[in-house]
């Protein structure tokens, strides 16, 4: 007999995956329409969305017109909060600090440093 080993710890039987495990398949209404205007396509009971295929991008562009219409931010002048650098840049993004990635990773490098610097000096202090 072969013993099959598994990281469950079973000997002796086969562990059965996903492969094994009847999944039920995830059905919707049937005899359901596309909702678009004057559209008369049945739906299929697998398909998810309340569209047909044809009309699947043109339902979701004009749900997205409805969110896009969302008061957009103002643009807004900041320093760079790379001190070497300091240049002036303008965003609309509220969480944006650096004018440019060069910036943002040369600051992300001098922090590192910094605590890296810090860090020796704490090991130092503590050997002697």
């Amino acid at each position: 007999m072969t013993d099959y080993h598994s990281s469950s710890g079973l000997r002796g039987r086969k562990v059965l995956g996903v492969v094994g495990k009847t999944c039920r398949v995830r059905t919707y209404e049937a005899g359901r329409v596309c909702v678009v205007e004057g559209c008369s396509t049945k739906l299929s009971m697998y398909n998810p969305s309340p569209t047909c295929a044809c009309h699947t991008a043109v339902w979701r562009s004009s749900l997205r017109k409805a969110q896009d219409s969302a008061p957009r931010r103002e643009p807004e002048v900041r320093t760079c909060a790379h001190e070497p650098c300091g240049r002036e840049f303008v965003t609309t993004n509220p969480a944006r600090k650096y004018c440019s990635d060069a910036c943002r990773m040369r600051a992300f490098q001098a922090r590192c440093v910094r605590a890296r610097r810090e860090q020796d000096i704490g090991e130092t202090a503590q050997a002697s």
